[in-house]
């Protein structure tokens, strides 16, 4: 996977790396700095200590960019620091923004907290003697000591001369550049300190050939002073050792990753150069796609039918560089080969009438998603916010229940693999079973005065209209015909046609359901809520289900009329079956006749 990440980052243009990047709010400073009978100079002031106006720039969220701003962001952009723990001035902390030997760089809150000059002056040295060993040719020397020279004696009295300086806000960024050094001096600089840094420790090292292999800082951290974060059954001591021009560019693959230039999740494909840089570019171009979309673009682009051969990352937090799930897809196929039809088998206005399942995120996105009531992606202003990985917790507000979190927990991983992997085989119907009740018998526990009644239903038809779509679905029958062939049957048993229940207990289930529902609508509640089955819903054999149906009967005996009706002749049939079976594994059938469209209501047709 490391070959794989060195080739991606060397399919990539160097404008990569700094598109769509943001320029720290702050104030950007170019000192030309020469050499006058031995001493270091600053001559681009006049006589007042005034900086001329085109070496100075304050730069904000509503600045507009130009050739000097952009030119800021290239020098920010290479001489960043490669963590917190590997700049030069480690203790104070004042010079945290740079790592050059050309520029210095700090927040104004942090260096005006020390207002000594000496303790300046002792700071200043320290970063530039850190500094200086990333200097490699004799122009780079020369410059370079001019700049520390005249920095590390001045830098207390220009900074509070400066009237750019004074007007700064405390939170802004302050860049000090040397004016007389060409950018190439400034990035191979850089990279000689990234060649050293973006190793975890030195001490790991081991030099071989005359080339320095070491431990990705990128890629592995480790807990000396958390014992229990540490692995303790691992045969070896320290993992991959990578060389150091491998190791700056996974340092800059994961900043593109920090700095969201990169999609989450992230194909990197093998030897298609063409394809990852179209992927990054699309990524980085307008306005942010989401990965469906790029998945989508890139197939119709190169007219493929699906992509193979490619890693997947997935992201977590931008904050280091943690992977939160890689592996090798082998072929992925973005449209479902036979569209899948959503059946409208519970009335909801129509809405599923017509709607078709085309491709797989169509599938993550309608069924899945549905499952959780939302809470595996969210929309944001910033795209979609996959939680296949995030800590997550219950939160009642967006009826995401403890049941709820826990099924999330349990499958999330296995539908990410299922969507984004090609994993067809991560997902059975077992599961996809469990995942629907589950979602079905919470809203029926949380509802509130009916209002789940739509998401139930919905829930209902894609449950039914999916049941044969997963893996290991042999001899599975098909719910989609079965629950009109089921309303028929309990048609014409309240029409006293002379039909009764066949020795298939699913039509005992749904008859209950049908009669329990007609039953709930007569209930004198003024709190009228679905979690009023759940009494029905805990029965686990028919003579249970069917005692507590009296008792109900019993109780809105002057709301029902009893002795004669459409009701009375489908009660009869239910309270005098007879079967044995377990009723939690004809639940579904239940549920179906309870959200089903009621016979009890329909008028009889006149033949």
């Amino acid at each position: 996977m490391i070959k794989e990440i060195v080739q991606f980052v060397d399919t990539l243009p160097e404008e990569t790396f700094s598109r769509n990047l943001q320029l720290k709010e702050g104030l950007y400073i170019f000192l030309d700095i020469q050499e006058e009978k031995g001493v270091p100079v600053l001559k681009n002031v006049d006589a007042d200590g005034k900086l001329n106006e085109e070496d100075y720039g304050v730069f904000t969220k509503q600045t507009e960019m130009n050739p000097f701003f952009q030119e800021c962001l290239n020098i920010q952009i290479n001489t960043l620091p490669v963590s917190p723990a590997k700049i030069f001035n480690p203790n104070k902390k004042i010079y945290g923004v740079s790592c050059s030997p050309f520029v210095l760089a700090f927040t104004k809150k942090n260096f005006a907290k020390y207002h000594k000059d000496i303790l300046i002056k002792e700071l200043t040295d320290q970063y530039f003697k850190k500094a200086e060993k990333y200097c490699k040719t004799d122009t780079q020397k020369k410059m370079f000591f001019l700049f520390r020279n005249y920095l590390t004696q001045n830098i207390y009295e220009l900074l509070n001369n400066l009237q750019p300086y004074k007007e700064a806000k405390d939170s802004y960024s302050v860049y000090l550049i040397l004016k007389n050094i060409s950018t190439d001096d400034i990035t191979e600089s850089h990279r000689e300190y990234l060649k050293e840094n973006v190793f975890n420790k030195e001490e790991y090292n081991q030099e071989f050939n005359g080339q320095v292999f070491g431990i990705s800082d990128s890629l592995s951290g480790f807990n000396d002073k958390k014992r229990f974060l540490k692995h303790q059954t691992s045969s070896l001591k320290y993992n991959y050792r990578i060389k150091g021009d491998e190791a700056q560019k996974i340092w800059k693959f994961f900043k593109l990753q920090q700095n969201k230039q990169l999609p989450n999740p992230c194909p990197v494909f093998i030897d298609e150069k063409e394809l990852n840089e179209e992927l990054v570019s699309l990524h980085q171009d307008g306005e942010v796609l989401s990965y469906s979309e790029l998945i989508k673009t890139l197939l119709k682009k190169y007219n493929k039918e699906s992509l193979q051969n490619f890693y997947l990352i997935f992201f977590q937090g931008i904050k280091g560089s943690r992977i939160a799930d890689i592996d090798f897809v082998p072929q992925f196929k973005y449209k479902i080969e036979k569209s899948l039809k959503l059946y409208e088998l519970f009335p909801v206005g129509g809405n599923f009438e017509s709607l078709q399942i085309f491709n797989i995120f169509q599938l993550e996105d309608t069924v899945f998603n549905k499952i959780f009531n939302g809470n595996l992606i969210s929309k944001t202003k910033n795209g979609l916010w996959l939680k296949y990985f995030d800590e997550i917790e219950p939160n009642l507000k967006y009826h995401f229940t403890d049941a709820l979190f826990n099924l999330m927990l349990q499958y999330r991983k296995a539908i990410y693999d299922y969507i984004y992997k090609a994993k067809y085989q991560s997902i059975t119907c077992n599961m996809f079973d469990q995942m629907m009740k589950t979602s079905i018998l919470e809203d029926i526990r949380t509802d509130e005065d009916f209002k789940r009644g739509y998401s139930i239903k919905e829930k209902l038809n894609i449950w039914f209209s999916l049941y044969k779509f997963f893996n290991q679905n042999k001899n599975r029958e098909n719910m989609a015909s079965r629950i009109p062939q089921l309303l028929e049957k309990m048609k014409q048993v309240a029409n006293g046609d002379n039909v009764s229940f066949s020795d298939d207990p699913a039509e005992f289930a749904f008859g209950a359901g049908q009669v329990v529902y007609f039953l709930l609508t007569k209930s004198a509640s003024s709190n009228k809520t679905y979690a009023m089955l759940e009494p029905f819903l805990q029965k686990t054999k028919a003579s249970q289900l069917q005692e507590t149906i009296g008792n109900t009967m019993a109780m809105y005996k002057h709301e029902i009329e009893i002795s004669k009706g459409r009701f009375e002749k489908l009660a009869s049939e239910v309270l005098t079956y007879e079967t044995e079976v377990n009723m939690k594994d004809y639940i579904r059938y239940f549920l179906a006749g309870c959200f089903a469209q009621s016979v009890i209501y329909e008028k009889k047709k006149i033949k």
